[in-house]
């Protein structure tokens, strides 16, 4: 059953401001920040762990989430395991996680990095020239990007999060059942 944006948008809203005051943890939840528009995201390409060029489009008819990280960013490094989990738990045909390293030496740096902290479960993903991160409009890292079926960036969260909290799986759920 397919219902107007705005709806949506003010469901998941007062969703996310339910489960941020009913529990005593943060887990980021309360940190998102939902567009009343959602615009196209950027269709600025990136590169996956082949070395291959894609863009968001390649994603369009999954959620998807969007993390910029960097190795030598201490919150993006504590972030990652939960994204890890949420991938291995969630991720799939309707669902993908796209950890984009921001480090300016690419894969050579990145790709070892997340082996040496056994993140499994996440493809690897590069933007050394961060020219993903200027045309998102990022100002920080870690910033998080949630991308709609349609390929629309729909909310943003700067900052840190537990992506694998029960808050945040509510929250992509309704997402992914939500309007086509």
């Amino acid at each position: 059953m397919s219902f107007p944006i705005r709806n949506f948008i003010a469901t998941l809203t007062a969703l996310t401001i339910s489960v941020a005051a009913s529990g005593a943890t943060e887990t980021g939840v309360e940190k998102l920040v939902w567009s009343e528009d959602p615009q196209p995201a950027t269709s600025i390409s990136f590169q996956n762990g082949q070395g291959k060029n894609v863009t968001l489009a390649d994603y369009e008819g999954k959620v998807v989430v969007v993390n910029l990280w960097a190795t030598w960013c201490a919150p993006c490094i504590r972030e990652m395991p939960t994204l890890d989990n949420l991938q291995r738990d969630m991720g799939g045909e309707s669902l993908h996680i796209i950890a984009m390293s921001q480090d300016r030496e690419g894969k050579s740096v990145a790709e070892p990095f997340m082996e040496t902290n056994e993140w499994s479960n996440l493809d690897l993903y590069v933007a050394p020239d961060l020219a993903f991160a200027r045309a998102a409009a990022v100002k920080g890292l870690p910033t998080t990007l949630i991308i709609d079926k349609k390929g629309r960036e729909v909310a943003r969260l700067q900052g840190t999060a537990e992506w694998d909290s029960e808050d945040m799986r509510i929250i992509l759920r309704e997402l992914i059942s939500g309007e086509d």
